[in-house]
């Protein structure tokens, strides 16, 4: 047998390798992708395992967030990871929560919108901290390409290997068969963007881990030689980091993967509005924080589970982008950013910090909340302010963003 031969029918010996492993890592972590409760025109993804897990406090965090966003022709997001990394050799390992394009997410500066819609509408940024938000872990960076540019890189790999599901089909010809196979960038585009007549959006989700999975196990193993490959891939390859520094990033996922230690899994979602042609969803809660337990306990900021401590802004002065501004304050800070919103009037001259109480307790924490903003004490006032959050900012001319 030939050298080529002999390389040949190892490479294949690997591939055959990782379809099987990664075969058992979406029967035994992707209970979300197969079970679907349906209950009065809604339907319910579950994790196979909702044990709660403790995060861990004190622990220094070495865990590293990624949003992964491919953007289609109109602008919306039409797949989205958000993958995470832990470097510390000791607790190396990765993981990547799978997210439909049409969660509802809180966009700080604009309000509610579908997630896929979001990064049409806002920078990307605001994109990442409307996933942070929502999950309440800290997401460290961002990366989005579109359609071609994903489809350039996969070229670039040599394609990358897939278990495809059922019959893909583009103007009712069938462009590719079920089986174990490696596609090119323009076939493993139009894999993880199918969903078949019927089909709920969480075979669609795990397509997008089909093309995950390829995607790492044909990366270089070499930093530098990855880094190489995202600098050439143009303009609409957008990075909120380095190329190096993603690219650091990247292989060690890959090498997560080849390790067995790359968990895939995905967030648990609840339909709304259904019947008016087009679904939304919204986080099942509980599940969700039981997720984040599991594989991004250490992401999870400081005061992010803390009970008291929701703050609602409201711009009072129409500048936009402040809500972002003032949310980059107070969750550092240890706040839960629950979303901003134009107050009923602008011209705003002073900021106001409302609670709820007349007490000492409030009053410390409108204070501790004037204190992460940078504006006077004095600011702190006691007033009806719902029930959506424990303080509500009001944006005056006074404020200067940190």
């Amino acid at each position: 047998m030939s050298h080529l031969e002999v390389t040949g029918r190892r490479r294949q010996l690997a591939e055959e390798r990782r379809a099987r492993r990664r075969r058992r890592r979406l029967v035994s972590g992707a209970v979300a992708l197969a079970v679907v409760l349906v209950a009065s025109g809604t339907f319910l993804l579950k994790r196979g395992d909702d044990s709660p897990g403790k995060p861990t406090a004190k622990q220094t965090r070495t865990q590293t967030t990624l949003l992964f966003q491919v953007q289609g022709e109109s602008g919306d997001a039409i797949a989205t990871a958000l993958l995470a990394h832990d470097a510390a050799v000791d607790n190396q390992s990765g993981a990547a929560v799978l997210i439909p394009s049409q969660v509802i997410v809180t966009v700080p500066g604009t309000g509610t919108l579908q997630l896929g819609r979001a990064l049409k509408t806002v920078p990307p940024d605001r994109s990442r901290s409307a996933v942070g938000d929502l999950l309440g872990v800290t997401v460290d960076g961002g990366w989005v390409v579109d359609v071609p540019t994903l489809s350039r890189l996969v070229d670039q790999l040599g394609g990358v290997l897939v278990d495809v599901d059922v019959p893909v089909l583009a103007a009712r010809t069938v462009v590719l068969n079920p089986g174990s196979q490696r596609l090119d960038g323009e076939r493993a585009t139009t894999f993880v963007r199918y969903l078949a007549p019927g089909e709920q959006e969480q075979s669609r989700l795990a397509r997008l881990q089909e093309l995950l999975d390829g995607l790492l196990a044909a990366l270089p193993r070499s930093t530098s030689q990855v880094s190489t490959l995202l600098s050439g891939l143009g303009a609409r390859s957008i990075a909120s980091e380095p190329a190096p520094k993603l690219a650091s990033f990247l292989v060690g996922l890959a090498a997560d993967g080849r390790s067995d230690a790359l968990q895939y899994d995905t967030l648990p979602v609840v339909a709304i509005d259904p019947g008016d042609g087009v679904t939304s969803f919204r986080i099942d809660a509980d599940a969700t924080r039981s997720l984040v337990d599991r594989l991004l306990a250490q992401s999870v900021p400081a005061g992010a589970r803390q009970t008291g401590n929701r703050v609602l802004v409201l711009n009072g002065v129409g500048t936009p982008g402040i809500g972002d501004k003032v949310r980059s304050q107070l969750v550092p800070a240890g706040f839960v950013f629950v979303a901003s919103r134009n107050n009923a009037s602008f011209g705003v001259q002073k900021t106001r910090v409302l609670v709820k109480e007349a007490t000492s307790e409030a009053q410390a924490l409108g204070e501790r909340v004037a204190k992460a903003l940078g504006v006077p004490l004095d600011s702190v006032q006691t007033s009806e302010i719902g029930t959506i959050a424990d303080v509500v900012v009001v944006v005056g001319a006074d404020y200067k963003p940190g």
